[in-house]
């Protein structure tokens, strides 16, 4: 599946504040010394060794931990592409191994959206111009691109991440 062995999926990284979270998401990747010149850290002190290019990822918007991705979160995603599946089966190997839990915490706001609001949410992008390419209730890149496209044109933290409470500032 592509996966490189002695490299990790991801690496836990802090953000500088002023971050520009409209950088963040799988469509951008940078080296990490490019990242580095960005003010990214590893969340463990220092910079994040050379694994290749990469991409920040927010799974839990910007209130929550932040990840620098590899090439084997792709190889990992190739059994499942949900990032979900593939954070929880990076993460706990990595427990296994002995590594730390995540520093940032989850957050514990933003009520998440379920099917039906998905799907709302995705009709209401589209329909102010910012194209989810469907209403499948799926959130994927094509959707956090939406999101994170109208919370930058609305004045919020591009992050992409939806919630209910979003939904209801579109409402």
């Amino acid at each position: 599946s592509g996966w490189s062995k002695g490299q990790p999926w991801g690496v836990e990284v802090t953000l500088p504040s002023g971050f520009n979270h409209g950088l963040a998401g799988k469509g951008t990747r940078k080296s990490p010394d490019e990242w580095a010149a960005l003010g990214v850290r590893a969340a463990s002190g220092g910079r994040v060794p050379n694994y290749g290019a990469a991409s920040i990822l927010l799974p839990a918007g910007a209130e929550g931990p932040a990840l620098m991705i590899f090439g084997n979160f792709r190889a990992i995603s190739r059994y499942n592409n949900a990032d979900a599946y593939v954070i929880g089966v990076g993460h706990l190997s990595d427990r296994i191994k002995g590594k730390p839990d995540f520093r940032a915490p989850w957050p514990r706001t933003g009520t998440p959206l379920d099917a039906s609001e998905r799907k709302e949410l995705q009709r209401r992008l589209t329909a102010l111009g910012y194209d989810t390419q469907g209403t499948d209730g799926v959130i994927g890149p094509n959707t956090m691109s939406a999101v994170s496209a109208w919370q930058r044109d609305n004045g919020l933290k591009p992050d992409g991440y939806p919630t209910l409470e979003l939904l209801k500032k579109m409402r």
